[in-house]
């Protein structure tokens, strides 16, 4: 019941911030140019309370996801020109800034939150993008991928680490992906199709492959029961439960399965040797090891490198994003791959309980494909009402208020299809879900 609350609380928070800063930049746009604004709302449905200032009425409303910005004469049902403050009475590339500031201002904390993330800094666990593992029958074994290789490229995108790796296999269910890497120093390519599985917040690709991870102790917290076991920074884990072990995934295996469960771990310092004794305890998911991190980077970097990075890293978000969408259109993917309200809400709550960065980070995320998504031609979107803005200008004349108001419908139609088979898939995956467990 803990996890409900806190999952509705950071919905709301997530979702309602970013939808409300969008139409934000409509609404101070829009005040730029004089257009007269009838309502800024916080949130949707009954108004609960406000005050009026000017033409304006600034409310709170009942339900609190965001918000609206109700312009004069802006609606296709008004779209004979009126009074000089009405939105279709102003020329047409001011109308187009006042459609693009809502997306625009989404992409800018987009890019701002994750700046903001850089500078701060960031403790993060390197991981190489070598495959310590293959399973046997899954289609990295298919492909010919063997333990041991670094993988270079994935289609046309240069890979880091193993999380790149991860990102653009999950994303690409079913999906024929060129993989290029190296083998004993030998450039080489395969082609790898990812199976599709459920995984715990939609459809995901799998290879079947795990990263190589070297079973080092990097930090270790003072008073917990890693350094009480007599752990350093610098040790080496040879053994799980007597087992020999050279890849630390092993570890986490056994974390995985039994949370809390009592371990012991052979321990190689220099030419020393010992065993570290975990006694059964509360699993704390903020702390798996018990006291210990595998070897870590902290990244901090000041204003201007930081602006930079956060580009990089947007513009990377938005390539993988741009890469869901057309594989919809290739008929790769599914509606089934897009999160819905209840996934969206169990994300948000797993970011929030992780803490402020991680829900910083996922609002950036977020915001980021709000603004893009808005920005696609699609009728009832911001993208759709720039669409016939540009129309119009190429024509040099106005659509028939008939051809903008079907425009209207069919978009409004076919969007509304789309959510519901969003909630749909969305209610039952989570019914399904709630069942197994």
């Amino acid at each position: 019941m803990a996890n409900v609350t806190t999952n509705l609380f950071a919905f709301v928070l997530v979702l309602g911030t970013l939808i409300f800063v969008h139409e934000s930049g409509h609404f101070f746009v829009a005040k730029f140019f004089k257009v007269r604004v009838l309502v800024f709302s916080f949130g949707f449905g009954k108004r609960l309370f406000g005050f009026h200032r000017g033409d304006t009425d600034y409310r709170v409303s009942l339900v609190p996801l965001g918000g609206y910005v109700r312009m004069a004469g802006d609606t296709p049902e008004e779209s004979e020109p009126g009074k000089p403050d009405e939105f279709l009475s102003k020329p047409k590339w001011q109308r187009f800034l006042i459609l693009f500031a809502g997306p625009f201002m989404n992409i800018l904390i987009a890019i701002t939150f994750m700046t903001g993330i850089n500078m701060a800094g960031t403790e993060y666990r390197v991981i190489r993008p070598v495959i310590g593992e293959v399973i046997p029958d899954n289609p990295a074994a298919k492909a010919g991928l063997q333990a041991g290789d670094q993988i270079v490229r994935i289609g046309n995108e240069p890979i880091d680490d193993f999380d790149d790796l991860r990102l653009s296999i999950s994303m690409n269910a079913r999906t024929p992906l060129r993989i290029e890497y190296l083998r004993n120093g030998q450039r080489r390519a395969t082609t790898l199709v990812p199976a599709r599985e459920a995984g715990e917040y939609g459809p995901v690709g799998r290879a079947g492959i795990r990263p190589l991870l070297d079973p080092m102790i990097g930090r270790v917290t003072p008073d917990s029961p890693a350094e009480k076991a007599g752990l350093r920074s610098g040790d080496r884990i040879v053994s799980l439960n007597g087992q020999p072990i050279i890849d630390m995934t092993r570890v986490d295996e056994a974390i995985t399965k039994s949370p809390g469960a009592a371990i012991s771990l052979g321990i190689a310092r220099g030419s020393e040797r010992f065993v570290a004794n975990f006694p059964a305890a509360k699993f704390n998911e903020n702390d798996p090891y018990g006291g210990f991190l595998p070897p870590t980077q902290m990244r901090k970097l000041s204003l201007i490198p930081a602006f930079k990075e956060s580009l990089d890293q947007n513009w990377k978000m938005l390539r993988f994003a741009y890469a869901a969408i057309a594989r919809m259109f290739r008929s790769e993917g599914t509606v089934k791959e897009l999160s819905g309200p209840i996934n969206i809400a169990r994300i948000s709550g797993e970011m929030f309980r992780r803490g402020w960065m991680a829900t910083i980070a996922l609002m950036a995320m977020i915001s980021l494909q709000l603004g893009v998504m808005n920005l696609l031609p699609i009728p009832v979107l911001d993208g759709g009402h720039i669409m016939i803005l540009l129309i119009e200008g190429a024509a040099r004349r106005d659509l028939s208020l008939r051809v903008k108001e079907r425009i209207q419908q069919v978009g409004f139609a076919a969007l509304a299809a789309l959510m519901l088979v969003v909630l749909y898939n969305d209610v039952i995956s989570n019914v399904f879900s709630m069942g197994k467990g």
